[in-house]
């Protein structure tokens, strides 16, 4: 019986080469395609980081796929985070978060928008969190996009302009109220006092007026956490007028004229310059409540009259500006109130004047800081500023 032979037919050497001309050409595409899509991946990942809002990318799996610089940097994330759960990223916990907008965001296969409050640092801080679904060409939800806009500083814009209508619309009716009482009072006054009720109305009248002062320093105080700093100011130029300003139209509108006999006022200003980004009449306004804070101080717990000594000077990086009041050695207790007068309003003795708080929201606001302590027979009020804005002790 005859075996059936297959012959193999032979490919042309020609054929082969062309092959494998092809599959080199091929190779050498895919390798440029390759770097293409890295390079790609490189400027997508730089403009990533380049932003100043959060991005982050997850799959269905809550495992991250993105995560640019803004969040590793908020969160205080290290770099080996690709392919982990967000959760336990972000969160630090082993199970998912209670009522995320993602897993609905797949579902409904719809974006949503939220705010959500953190606490960092022990500031509270608002983020705009908007959350899209991303998919594929078949339309299968493969995960999530999330973006994160801090607006914590348009809220507190938004919230400061809310609180200067009210306390604009409140102080409205105050004065009303008070006008017609004041003029009353007096006619009253001429027409019914005698030697013996004639101190009876004098305590009246005073009273009217420090609910009127309270009024004018609760709006200002309002205004100044509203205000922004807009541009380079020479600090130590403003305090060198600081003798001309307690007697001008500035310190007559905040009511400064009341106080100026509770304490003779020194200067010891030493020549100089102290440029820092700021606001001029802000800062204007503050120097003229550290002095009125002073005063009223000295009028609440000075036993006769007292003693304003007001230094300035440029230490180093530094401008250091002190208000030492002699003869009122105020208790301890007071030393928190004259911050926040209206949290300690029901204790006594407390610091019942706007005064030091708004002085303290300008220093604030310029990256100063600003301490009131007692000493033997005083109380100093020490404010310091600095160059870069910033104080290493806050």
């Amino acid at each position: 019986m005859r075996k059936s032979s297959s012959k193999v037919p032979k490919v042309p050497q020609s054929a082969v080469a062309v092959d494998t001309k092809s599959l080199a050409k091929l190779r050498a595409r895919a390798r440029e395609k390759g770097k293409k899509l890295q390079e790609l991946a490189q400027i997508l990942g730089a403009s990533f980081d380049a932003l100043n809002e959060g991005i982050l990318v997850i799959d269905y799996n809550m495992n991250i796929i993105i995560l640019n610089r803004y969040m590793r940097d908020l969160f205080k994330i290290e770099d080996n985070y690709e392919g982990k759960k967000c959760y336990e990223v972000i969160q630090g916990s082993l199970i998912p978060c209670r009522g995320t907008s993602c897993r609905r965001v797949m579902f409904k296969k719809a974006g949503e928008e939220e705010e959500l409050v953190l606490i960092m640092d022990g500031r509270k801080r608002i983020f705009e969190v908007r959350t899209y679904p991303w998919d594929l060409p078949d339309a299968e939800i493969k995960g999530v996009i999330r973006t994160f806009t801090d607006i914590t500083n348009r809220r507190a814009v938004e919230e400061s302009q809310i609180l200067a209508g009210v306390s604009k619309y409140m102080a409205h009716t105050v004065r009303n109220a008070l006008m017609p009482l004041g003029g009353y009072l007096k006619i009253i006054t001429k027409e019914c006092a005698d030697e013996e009720t004639r101190s009876y109305f004098t305590i009246v009248e005073d009273a009217l007026k420090s609910l009127d002062e309270a009024v004018d320093e609760y709006v200002d105080f309002v205004r100044v956490r509203g205000q922004v700093l807009y541009g380079s100011v020479d600090l130590m130029k403003l305090i060198q007028l600081l003798p001309d300003l307690v007697s001008g139209d500035e310190a007559k509108d905040i009511g400064l004229s009341r106080y100026m006999e509770q304490a003779d006022i020194r200067f010891h200003i030493v020549p100089g310059s102290f440029r820092i980004w700021g606001n001029e009449q802000l800062l204007i306004k503050g120097l003229l409540y550290m002095v009125k804070g002073c005063l009223q101080t000295c009028r609440d717990f000075c036993a006769g009259r007292g003693s304003l000594n007001i230094e300035a000077e440029v230490k180093g990086e530094s401008l250091e500006l002190i208000g030492e009041l002699q003869g009122a050695e105020v208790p301890e207790v007071v030393l928190v109130t004259m911050f926040q007068p209206w949290s300690y309003a029901h204790q006594e003795p407390s610091f019942q004047h706007w005064s030091v708080a708004i002085l303290n929201e300008v220093v604030l606001k310029h990256g100063g800081k600003l301490v009131v302590k007692r000493e033997l027979g005083s109380t100093v009020f020490h404010v310091s500023f600095f160059r870069d804005g910033l104080s290493q002790d806050l």
